[in-house]
């Protein structure tokens, strides 16, 4: 049996806390949980000088000795030898005794979600980021950053994804011809975005309207080569940049090979063949092909945005992963993003020591694509496609750089992918990436010397963006923020027994939430699907009480998606355990727990549901005698609102349902989220008509 805890003081404590956690409020139990709002940006002094200091100009790959450099109103005003470099009066000297200025990196594949994500960039040097999935939100976030209000890198952002049919991910846009193409071209334009990103399911039709809309629209496309489209089509299309090396293997294939995507059913199969040597990936690939698509992209111009940190965590291996937690770095990850690595790994359960070594052999291919390409002078830029597993956010950039440099690419020219590519990419060759006068000042100043070893951008003594300087100290200051946030979300539920699981069962992927009733809190929340030993998936839930006393509910669905078993169990503070068992027939209605759980079952049919549309729903409550009937459930979807947090940022659907029975009628909205979770509610406000009590509410920790 489960060994759950046996006092209430420990869940009290817990319950408590999760109020603090979700809404800042001040509670005598947990005051340093509180958020502390965000404070504007100090005003940057007008002149700084570094003195004394070794210059990596990034113009050629070479170290300038005892230079100082001025900076005025984040433009470098002057640099060069300090014996004929004059100081301003009133500069703000920075001593550069035994280290290395150099250019502030980039990130062309990120996904920032919130200044908490941009002080991670900035603590590691990044000082320029391009976001690759858009909402409203970025925007303020690019907005905050320009005006000098939020402290960060500077952002280019496209808006939603553009798929095909059917969308990838919950809350993209959908083109499937060309009034689609120019609606969506035309609106993201509008907004204000910088780029429209394209996926990986439009139809070659689609992709060839989008990339006439955006022509006609003077606004760039990017994204994912899709499916559908051949990787030379792509790189002719006016493409400005292809992500992750998609396409570029199915392009360089021997006639007639056996390939797999690693998102691909038959991927673990297929790499574990590759582990064994049963299949041997010189008789996969064309090098002659390879060489042939990679001058394609030279002459067309194309961009190649790797993300070959990504690539190696959709496979990482046990021991790798074991190795990656080790890292200071992960201390610096958000909560909700290691627990959604972990989940990502209960995925790959199955993969044998083969598979895994297959699937380094394939990471080594890519490395081979990318050296490919470098040599044949296509154009490159560093992008990590952080947050995704083992990809840090700011912390991963280094990470992509040694794999350049593993892939063969000389320091200087893996670091040229992060300062002056991208200056060139954002037509400011001369006025970015670079450490000479004219230039932007984003910098940063290293303990060693990066053309000698790239993971000299991992001591960092001090940042400036645009001119505003952010020392150690501070930069530690922010990097501590980040992980005492993360902890308290960690803390809600870091007491919590273990998930009732039967047998070999995994969890592969899980919310929280912390629930509010007005000035009280009634305890705190979580919710899991689970991969069943015969094949099936079950939901499982778990709520911590005030008092101590823990409930967990399973929900198993039959072929129709209604309940034929639930199980509930509860356990008491002082350990005691009742238990009962529903077994259900197929009566095509849903039984409602009075959980988050309901909205997980229910929420394929939502997702079947048009914004605006209504629908009626059979539905029956459990109770202690088994379920009751609860009448008609009357559902309207409402458009989508943006949700602000990690994995969780897209759009989220609001569905406001309406239950009446015996008992009075139930008022509930529930929000619905896309993205990684699509489908999954990220906020649940239940009422009790026609009653002054105070609403229920669940809020996700994200």
């Amino acid at each position: 049996m489960t060994d759950y805890p046996s006092t209430t003081s420990r869940m009290a404590a817990i319950a408590r806390c999760a109020l603090a956690l979700a809404f800042g409020s001040v509670l005598p139990a947990c005051d340093q949980a509180v958020e502390q709002p965000i404070a504007p940006v100090d005003e940057p002094v007008p002149v700084y000088a570094f003195t004394k200091v070794n210059v990596v100009p990034m113009t050629a790959d070479r170290i300038d000795s005892d230079q100082t450099v001025i900076v005025t109103e984040g433009r470098i005003t002057a640099a060069g030898d300090s014996r004929g470099v004059e100081i301003p009066p009133g500069a703000q000297i920075v001593d550069g005794s035994g280290k290395y200025l150099a250019p502030g990196l980039t990130d062309m594949h990120a996904h920032p979600m919130t200044t908490a994500d941009l002080d991670a960039y900035l603590a590691n040097g990044v000082t320029l980021i391009r976001a690759l999935w858009g909402e409203p939100a970025v925007l303020d976030l690019r907005e905050g950053v320009a005006s000098g209000t939020i402290a960060g890198p500077r952002i280019v952002t496209g808006g939603r994804i553009v798929d095909g049919e059917p969308v990838i991910h919950y809350g993209t846009e959908s083109v499937l011809n060309a009034a689609d193409a120019e609606e969506v071209v035309a609106r993201h334009k509008a907004a204000g975005y910088d780029f429209i990103k394209v996926y990986s399911n439009l139809s070659i039709e689609a992709f060839d309207a989008i990339a006439e809309a955006a022509a006609a629209h003077d606004i760039p496309f990017a994204g994912h080569i899709p499916d559908a489209v051949p990787a030379a089509h792509a790189f002719r299309s006016g493409m400005q940049t292809a992500e992750h090396l998609i396409g570029i293997g199915p392009a360089s294939l021997r006639e007639g090979a056996e390939y797999y995507t690693r998102f691909h059913p038959e991927f673990p199969g297929y790499a574990a063949r590759i582990g064994t040597g049963e299949i041997a990936l010189d008789e996969v690939y064309d090098d002659a092909k390879l060489k042939e698509l990679a001058e394609l992209a030279r002459e067309t111009g194309i961009w190649t945005v790797p993300t070959l940190t990504t690539i190696r965590g959709t496979a990482a291996s046990p021991e790798e992963m074991a190795a990656f937690s080790e890292r200071e770095a992960t201390g610096y990850v958000d909560y909700t993003v290691q627990s959604f690595w972990q989940m990502s790994a209960a995925f790959r359960a199955a993969w044998t020591p083969d598979t895994y070594r297959g699937a380094r052999l394939q990471l080594e291919q890519d490395l081979r694509q990318l050296k490919a390409f470098h040599d044949a002078g296509a154009r490159i830029l560093a992008g990590t496609d952080a947050p995704n597993p083992w990809a840090y956010v700011g912390f991963g950039v280094v990470d992509e750089l040694e794999l350049y440099v593993e892939a063969g690419l000389p320091p200087f020219a893996a670091l040229q992918t992060a300062t002056t590519a991208p200056a060139e990419f954002m037509n400011e060759a001369g006025r970015g990436g670079i450490v000479a006068e004219g230039a932007r000042a984003d910098l940063v100043l290293l303990g060693g010397n990066p053309l000698e070893n790239v993971a000299a951008y991992r001591d960092i003594a001090g940042v400036m963006a645009a001119g505003q300087w952010f020392d150690r100290h501070e930069l530690d200051s922010r990097l501590a923020a980040i992980k005492t946030a993360s902890d308290r979300k960690a803390a809600v539920f870091r007491d919590a027994p273990a998930w009732p699981t039967q047998g070999a069962e995994l969890v592969p992927i899980s919310a929280e939430f912390v629930l509010e009733r007005g000035e009280a809190s009634p305890g705190a929340e979580r919710i899991a699907t689970v991969a069943t030993e015969n094949g099936a998936t079950a939901f499982l839930g778990q709520f911590l009480a005030p008092d101590g006393s823990v409930r967990n509910s399973r929900v198993e669905t039959g072929d129709g998606g209604f309940a034929r078993k639930i199980s509930v169990e509860q356990v008491s503070g002082d350990g005691t355990l009742q238990k009962r068992v529903y077994e259900l027939q197929d009566i095509g209605a849903h039984i409602l727990t009075g959980t988050a759980l309901d909205w997980i079952v229910l929420g394929p049919s939502f997702a079947a549901m048009q914004d605006g549309e209504s629908r009626d729903f059979a539905v029956r409550r459990l109770k202690d005698g088994g379920p009751a009937d609860a009448g008609t459930m009357t559902v309207t979807r409402q458009p989508s609102e943006v949700i602000v947090g990690h994995f969780y940022f897209t759009g989220a659907n609001r569905h406001d349902i309406s239950i009446a029975d015996a008992g009075g009628t139930r008022e509930l909205s529930v929000w619905m989220g896309g993205g990684f979770y699509s489908g999954w509610p990220v906020r649940i406000v239940e009422r009790s008509a026609g009653t002054d009590s105070p609403a229920l509410e669940y809020r996700r920790i994200l």
